[in-house]
Parts: C-alpha cells; sequence; structure tokens
C-alpha cells in the first residue's frame, strides 16, 4: 500500500512512495464521485502540498484545476457536486503542464498521435469536432474521451491535446435500442437514445417521441459562457456528433 508519509520534494512537488521506495502510480478514475474537498486532498496527498486550485464556477457545475498536475475536474452540481469528468492534459494545453502524476488510462501515452490511439483502442464508439473544432474521439465503453489538437480528420498524426475521463458505460449503451445492433447514431432532439440506423430511429419515434419531447423541455446542462455542453455528447439532427473542451480562460 501506499504511505501518506513522507513525501519526497522534487520541483516544488512531493510524491507518495511505497514502502519498497517505488513512486506509488495515481489513478486519475479514482477521482469520480469524490467531493471537492476529497478531491483535493487526494491530489495534495499523492503530489502537490501545496497546490494552488483555480475553482471556476458555472451555473450547473464547477470546474477545478491544478495546472502544475495538468488536472481539472468537473464537479456536478455547481454547488455540493461530485466530480463526474476528471481532464487530463498535455504539455502546455490551455496553460496547463503535462499530466504525469500517474500513468494514463488503457495505455496511453502523451507521445500518441491519434494513429496510435486507434491502433491501440479500436475504433471509437464517437467522433467529435472538425470545422473550427479540434477533432476527438470516445470510446464511452472504455469511459475516456481523446481530444487531438488539430482540426483535420485526415491527419493521423494529430498529437493528443486532453483526455477526459468519466464514467465507463454500460455495454449496451452500445446497442441500438431498436434491434441491439451497434449503434452509431443519437437521437438528433434529446440526444440520448442510440441507433444503428435511420430505419430504426423512425420505427421507435412513436414509442420515443413524449420522452424526446421532456428531455428536450428540460434545463440545458450546460452553464453561459461556456462554448457548447460541458462535455457529453451534442449530436445534430443530421447525427454529427460535436464535443466542446473543458472551461478555459477565456
Amino acid at each position: 500500500a501506499a504511505m501518506d508519509v513522507p513525501a519526497r520534494e522534487s520541483g516544488g512537488m512531493a510524491a507518495v512512495y511505497h514502502e519498497d521506495g517505488s513512486p506509488a502510480d495515481f489513478t486519475a478514475a479514482d477521482l469520480l464521485g469524490t467531493d471537492k474537498a476529497q478531491a483535493m486532498a487526494m491530489l495534495r496527498n499523492f503530489a502537490c502540498l501545496d497546490a494552488v486550485f483555480e475553482e471556476k464556477p458555472y451555473s450547473d457545475c464547477c470546474y477545478l484545476n491544478c495546472k502544475p498536475l495538468g488536472l481539472s475536474v468537473r464537479l456536478k452540481p455547481a454547488t455540493v457536486g461530485r466530480v463526474d469528468v476528471v481532464f487530463l492534459y498535455g504539455e502546455g494545453v490551455d496553460g496547463f503542464s503535462a499530466y504525469r502524476l500517474g500513468s494514463l488510462p488503457e495505455g496511453l501515452e502523451w507521445s500518441h498521435v491519434s494513429r496510435n490511439v486507434v491502433q491501440l483502442l479500436g475504433e471509437p464508439s464517437d467522433k467529435f469536432g472538425g470545422g473550427r473544432q479540434a477533432v476527438g474521439i470516445s470510446y464511452e465503453l472504455l469511459g475516456l474521451d481523446v481530444t487531438f489538437k488539430n482540426r483535420s480528420w485526415e491527419d493521423a498524426s494529430n498529437p493528443m491535446a486532453f483526455i477526459a475521463v468519466f464514467p465507463r458505460k454500460d455495454q449496451a449503451f452500445d446497442l441500438c435500442v431498436v434491434c441491439c445492433k451497434r449503434a452509431c447514431f443519437h437521437c438528433g432532439r434529446c440526444r440520448t437514445r442510440r441507433y444503428c440506423s435511420s430505419t430504426c430511429q423512425k420505427q421507435d419515434w412513436r414509442s420515443h417521441e413524449r420522452e424526446c419531447h421532456n428531455i428536450v423541455a428540460a434545463p440545458a446542462l450546460c452553464a453561459p459562457g461556456i462554448d457548447g455542453p460541458c462535455r457529453m455528447a451534442l449530436v445534430s439532427a443530421q447525427g454529427l456528433p460535436e464535443r466542446s473542451a473543458p472551461a478555459t480562460d477565456t
């Protein structure tokens, strides 16, 4: 087991070590479900006893950034919230240092480019961005979004910008609600129902229509001032997914 103390100082940082002297590896997913105090205590215990945390509150969520650690968390709701997404940054992205507090999830490394990510993790469950936004891919069954630095889908050497870690989806999440084939599309209005084709979507509309209207009528999930949704998929009526970055300084 990892020891809480003593911690070895290194460049203003303090790391937790195992009894045999090897560094204890921090797992970002361990922050999921913690409240603000627990998340801050965990991070200070592992690496940064005097860490400066920047808090960015919005109406429905709050971001807690620790740029020296290359890490940010989102808590929902904004008050008395719990961490539902952990963002791990590459060097220099939005002023963050590279995340090196622990290993990246699923064997990823910061040296990996888009081609390497797909080779390692397989075909993604979703794609987002492009045009004016950096492109990214999602592995919802693994609880991962990977956002790259550049905007072109043709760039197979696109470096990773940041990784979002969130609770893994159940295996059934990736299946069409009608025929149970692999789902490639969301409902373009509520974005919650998944389908393999427009045929299944049309077939399901009669039973889904009322639920869909209720979801769309509910308050928006994202706070004013955030460019797009906080993290979750936003799929247009044409079935094209988009995602936004975590909170920024702009």
